[in-house]
């Protein structure tokens, strides 16, 4: 085995990756990775002491990077149905990407780790749904009298979003039901 860098974690992260985007994150295993990295098992589980801590991380790292074009999607001069259409299109690419729906792949672990899992990501989809509450705050041409107790930014967000995500599954490039519904709801 070859001596590995000052930095194996990443170097270990990069390779689960890379395996994810080939051949599905399915295939990414412990061994696997070792094998694409020349290193030992055990050098592996020194970074990641299961599989699903690997699982995890890969799943991280891409949120980490979705959100961050997200945010140069929100930063562009446009209304806010053009910004939802960017972040949808931006995480469909993501997405896009891996040979298999991850999203689905990852409903097939173990449930205690599913509910770890689920917190991860729970937290980048809550960053998301702040953005799309501080967006609806900001459009201009949104009437401020749609707003009552029950139909609020943060209820809307939730509502936008778990679509977004609903489509993401089912692989939907058709935005075009999905922007009219907006459209009907905040400016008709």
């Amino acid at each position: 085995m070859k001596k590995f860098s000052d930095n194996p974690k990443e170097e270990i992260l990069s390779a689960a990756k890379e395996i994810a985007l080939k051949e599905g994150i399915s295939a990414i295993n412990i061994r696997s990775v070792a094998k694409k990295c020349n290193i030992s098992i055990g050098t592996v589980y020194n970074s990641f002491p299961t599989k699903n801590d690997l699982l995890f991380s890969v799943v991280e790292d891409f949120w980490e990077n979705a959100f961050i074009d997200i945010n140069k999607c929100i930063t562009m001069e446009k209304g806010f149905i053009e910004k939802i259409e960017d972040i949808y299109n931006n995480l469909f690419q993501y997405l896009d990407q891996f040979q298999e729906n991850w999203l689905e792949q990852l409903s097939l672990l173990k449930s205690c780790d599913k509910s770890f899992g689920r917190k991860r990501e729970h937290d980048f989809f809550a960053k998301i749904q702040t953005i799309l509450v501080k967006m609806l705050a900001e459009e201009k041409t949104i009437k401020s009298s749609i707003w009552t107790d029950v139909f609020t930014k943060e209820r809307l967000s939730v509502f936008i979003f778990d679509c977004m995500l609903d489509m993401l599954r089912r692989k939907e490039q058709d935005l075009q039901f999905f922007v009219e519904t907006l459209n009907r709801i905040l400016y008709i």
